[in-house]
């Protein structure tokens, strides 16, 4: 393992999952492999909806936690290995807050398009590092990595909206979704506002997906 890959080994990635990542999967796409599955939240919300999901990870710790969650878990060096399944054996890949960490992010997409049955699907998530609030750092002038969220010390590479869809693009797939889902800034009315504020939400990330998006959803369809 590279001295790079060693960061992540220690490293254990919790959130509540994304919701409209889950929202978006096919479903005739039920066997799902979630490639840096972090802690397995992705995971548990893929579980419920009905998929059959197994998890990969660098980190022991990752795996640790995925697996007592009931849950089958890899450790594998993604950007060195191969997945550990069959070729054309898995519905689909799920990449959520992962490529933006790799070195040759179409690389490591093409490399493991193989477990793909025909027809099968790419869900990607990336961070948008030119949403308004990171724009508005910029603008004063910095440029700071955090340990965590849009500025991650360890991301290696940024996307905006049209490179998110270009990355799946260069590897011949052929996207079927493309959005972005984050918040326009309404405090202090957004519970003043309650159900409308979503709906503002949703309908700033339409038209304005670069500025307002948070998270950058592309799916694609392999054949």
């Amino acid at each position: 393992m590279s001295e790079a890959a060693e960061v992540y080994r220690s490293r254990v990635y919790e959130n509540e999952g994304i919701k409209p990542l889950v929202a978006l999967i096919d479903p005739a796409h039920v066997r799902i492999i979630d490639v840096g599955c972090g802690a397995g939240d992705n995971m548990r919300l893929l579980a419920a909806a009905g998929r059959e999901v197994v998890g990969v990870t660098l980190s022991e710790e990752e795996a640790r936690a995925v697996r007592a969650g009931g849950f089958p878990c890899h450790v594998c060096d993604v950007e060195r290995e191969d997945l550990p399944v069959e070729a054309a054996s898995v519905d689909a890949l799920v990449f959520s807050h992962v490529l933006e960490h790799m070195a040759w992010p179409a690389v490591v997409l093409r490399r493991h398009l193989r477990v793909l049955r025909p027809g099968g699907g790419v869900y990607v998530v990336l961070p948008n590092p030119v949403q308004f609030r990171q724009r508005w750092e910029f603008v004063r002038g910095r440029f700071r990595y955090t340990e965590m969220g849009l500025m991650d010390r360890t991301h290696l590479r940024f996307f905006d909206f049209q490179t998110a869809r270009e990355l799946l693009e260069s590897v011949g797939l052929t996207v079927v979704h493309h959005a972005a889902v984050g918040h326009f800034p309404l405090r202090p009315l957004r519970r003043m506002l309650g159900s409308v504020a979503p709906r503002l939400d949703a309908a700033a990330c339409r038209r304005w997906p670069g500025l307002f998006g948070y998270h950058l959803l592309v799916a694609g369809r392999l054949g």
